[in-house]
């Protein structure tokens, strides 16, 4: 494993078809061989391989996923997917690295457009992660993972950590708005949030049953997170 730090790399923006926007990854630990995609052209190529696995995962779910489709996809051969990855496990990891830090890049971005208010800040998180729950790439691919991880222990820990970076804003804003919150306070308040909206994909997801009520059940989702935040008393001494 190597880390690879402060790498400059390019996400496809799902809002915007034709254009890509740059992420900044901190501290990403990659589990691609030792050695390779250090260069400009390497880097590019193992981007190809996760776009192209990331597709591949969102249509076939995981028991279509194999190397072999991933390198069809990614037009090359099974002995180039392997100089990268030696595994699928390996490749799934960096798959799901790949499309958190998309979302942790979002984040980021609806927060600095937000202003310095922590509720604003948390206000615009939160309006992006129930939009983002009724498109298809999300109401396919995070579902597949969950079934997956009842029955495989290693895509469980994957999305533990998948599910623990994606609290980070959550936990961080959380106590700034309710100073009386400690840490732990604010970090299960920060779960019991991520359960509720993640929840929801299965009634307002891309074409399911209650999808036409987005806009309403995310005002009646922000507005209870905002009451829980503001009027739980929490244990912090000053």
């Amino acid at each position: 494993m190597i880390n690879i730090s402060d790498l400059l790399i390019y996400f496809p923006d799902r809002s915007k078809n034709t254009t890509q926007t740059p992420m900044l990854i901190r501290q990403r630990e990659a589990l691609n061989r030792y050695g390779t995609a250090t260069q400009e052209k390497g880097m590019a190529r193992l981007i190809s391989i996760l776009d192209a696995a990331r597709e591949l995962f969102m249509e076939a779910g995981y028991g279509g996923f194999t190397m072999r489709k991933v390198a069809g996809r990614a037009g090359i051969t099974i002995g180039n997917l392997n100089y990268y990855y030696r595994t699928k496990e390996d490749l799934l990891r960096d798959l799901l690295e790949y499309v958190i830090n998309d979302y942790l890049e979002e984040f980021d971005r609806r927060r600095q457009i937000a202003g310095h208010s922590p509720e604003k800040q948390l206000l615009a998180v939160l309006k992006f992660w129930i939009d983002d729950l009724n498109t298809a790439e999300t109401t396919s691919f995070f579902p597949e993972l969950w079934a997956l991880g009842n029955h495989d222990p290693y895509i469980a820990d994957l999305l533990d950590d998948l599910y623990a970076k994606a609290r980070l804003p959550l936990n961080e804003l959380i106590p700034q708005i309710n100073p009386t919150l400690t840490r732990k306070e604010a970090e299960r308040m920060a779960l019991f949030m991520c359960a509720a909206m993640e929840g929801l994909t299965v009634f307002v997801g891309n074409e399911k049953a209650w999808a036409d009520q987005l806009e309403e059940i995310k005002r009646i989702t922000i507005r209870n997170f905002l009451d829980m935040i503001k009027n739980t008393k929490g244990k912090r001494k000053n």
